[in-house]
């Protein structure tokens, strides 16, 4: 994850994806909480980070969003983070 501006990048190491799949009209909402390895240390303004991740009726990606706290934060996902929420969804077949 990276705060806008590429600042307090670091990598996530995902040890545990908890789902939650919901749809709203037109999208099909994933939300993601999850655990970190011992080797992830969070930068200190991101508290309790999980994800969104939003896809159209037709099962294709729409944004991934990072929450803390439950609400919309400063932070984006790094390409390899998307690439393991993604396998997990489909592997999972949640979508």
């Amino acid at each position: 994850m990276y705060k806008y501006g590429f600042q307090n990048y670091f990598e996530a190491d995902f040890t545990a994806f908890y789902p939650e799949v919901m749809t709203s009209g037109h999208w099909i909402n994933v939300y993601l909480n999850f655990e970190f390895s011992k080797d992830t240390i969070l930068p200190a303004d991101l508290i309790d980070p999980s994800a969104l991740v939003v896809f159209d009726l037709d099962g294709e990606v729409q944004d991934f969003i990072v929450h803390d706290e439950g609400v919309d934060s400063d932070y984006k996902f790094t390409d390899n983070e998307k690439k393991k929420m993604l396998n997990f969804i489909t592997q999972q077949k949640l979508i």
